[in-house]
């Protein structure tokens, strides 16, 4: 019986953390959701201290301008690809405010994270035209 019990709630824990891995239909949700930004455009946005999404896919070698939507008020956020050629990044505002940063990257894994809060981190696709 002590097995069956301890089955289970192991078994209710993990579907717990599988269902709070994804982001909310309506983008709501913190994280989980990925960002289309292949059309050379794309909104981010920042909420509760957190991304709206933690990976945004784009076209390598095309331009993409990234809008920083911080809706955190009296909050400073800033979007920084760390990783990114040239170090690109908007400069930390105290929401709310819309930032614009505009990137051309090679083709490659890049993580942009806000610089005074680390847990706001995703991945950004950079991937050639099909």
């Amino acid at each position: 019986m002590r097995a069956t019990t301890a089955g289970l709630v192991a078994g209710a824990a993990a579907a717990l953390l599988v269902a709070g891995c994804g982001g909310g239909d309506d983008g709501s949700g913190a994280g989980g959701d990925c960002l289309d930004g292949t059309s050379g455009e794309v909104t981010i946005v920042a909420k509760d201290i957190a991304w709206d999404a933690d990976c945004i896919e784009a076209t390598a070698d095309e331009p993409l301008v990234i809008s920083v939507d911080n809706r955190d008020s009296g909050v400073n956020h800033n979007l920084h690809l760390k990783d990114a050629p040239g170090n690109p990044k908007t400069g930390l505002e105290p929401g709310p405010v819309v930032q614009r940063l505009t990137v051309t990257l090679p083709a490659g894994s890049y993580e942009y994270v806000c610089d005074i809060h680390p847990n706001m981190v995703g991945t950004l696709e950079a991937a050639a035209a099909t």
